[in-house]
């Protein structure tokens, strides 16, 4: 419970408002999740006074006092090996087009804010980081920044899962010689033309090559290998992965766990506090905090509450107490 008071406090300092009204604050964000609903809504009284905050203070100190909450909670699961899963979250918003915005993948022509996410998606979901992914922003300087970040965790990476759209020479190339010892990934390869078209159209089983991949950094070329395994599923489906693992059917088979970040995702929609504002500080310190919320659900749930929203009302009711009950009496 105090893990969500600390966040808050450290990332924006509003303790020095007295403990009544930082609780009620702690009450009516919780509230606004729970019910998917506006800060202005729940407390209007106390709206502009958190708005500022976060605007005055950056993306990076949100960020950091998140990473705490992750290696506090690592500490107390105890967990030692992990898949992982990289993937990219929408919110859609009414804001006309600025560099913080790109285009919706699933609904176009509308704009959205993006965030790139790092999760544990085995032995269940847990999301470590996520990152404004903006349209400045290079897909695979973010991917390996978060790279570098989980391999500073206190667990053993078992595999790293991917879909189509990190299929980049680079990141492959970092995967497989970036931190001296190889990071284990498995990811959809794209089979629109060439070589691995090509041989997803012959193959009638499950078979494999080494293909070369051919990427520019600092004005030159660079090559990288990688293995594309090709599975046939009927005549029309022949899914095609790149892996550095020894080729198995058992394998190919742990790529369907990365579903999970979709499934973790949408929990944690379910605790989504709405805003139009258009200010990037606020939508990602609002969805930070719905990652923690998850993370404190997970944390709890060795006290037998089990369903989310039922853990947000929880929440809620405790916060309910600490403003409502009085203290005791001095002895």
């Amino acid at each position: 419970m105090a893990l969500i008071k600390k966040f808050t406090n450290k990332c924006l300092s509003l303790l020095r408002l007295g403990d009544r009204w930082f609780d009620k604050l702690i009450k009516r964000l919780i509230e606004s999740a729970r019910t998917h609903s506006y800060i202005e809504t729940t407390s209007p009284s106390q709206a502009d006074t958190l708005h500022l905050e976060i605007k005055q203070n950056n993306i990076k100190t949100f960020m950091h006092e998140y990473e705490k909450i992750v290696r506090f909670s690592l500490k107390k699961l105890k967990l030692k090996k992990v898949k992982i899963a990289f993937d990219t979250t929408e919110d859609l918003t009414w804001c006309k087009d600025n560099f913080n915005l790109r285009p919706s993948v699933y609904s176009h022509p509308t704009l959205c804010w993006n965030y790139l996410n790092v999760c544990i998606v085995e032995p269940y979901f847990l999301p470590l980081m996520s990152v404004p992914y903006r349209q400045i922003d290079d897909l695979t300087n973010l991917t390996i920044d978060l790279l570098k970040y989980v391999q500073t965790l206190p667990f053993t990476v078992d595999l790293a899962l991917f879909d189509r759209g990190f299929y980049i020479g680079r990141l492959i190339d970092y995967m497989n010689n970036g931190m001296g010892k190889p990071i284990p990934y498995l990811m959809l390869a794209p089979k629109k033309s060439g070589k691995i078209k090509d041989f997803a159209n012959n193959t009638r089983g499950i078979e494999y090559f080494n293909h070369k991949i051919k990427y520019s950094r600092d004005k030159s070329n660079w090559y990288i290998e990688t293995k594309i395994i090709t599975r046939r599923i009927d005549e029309k489906t022949c899914w095609c992965y790149a892996t550095n693992q020894k080729v198995s059917l058992e394998l190919l088979r742990q790529y369907g766990k990365r579903w999970n970040i979709e499934t973790g995702f949408r929990i944690h929609d379910e605790a989504m506090i709405k805003s139009k504002s258009k200010n990037m500080n606020i939508r990602y310190f609002y969805h930070l905090l719905g990652m923690l919320l998850v993370i404190l659900w997970r944390l709890q749930r060795k006290s037998g509450i089990t369903v989310f929203k039922k853990y947000l009302r929880e929440l809620e009711y405790y916060f309910c107490k600490e403003i409502f009950v009085p203290p005791p009496p001095p002895l």
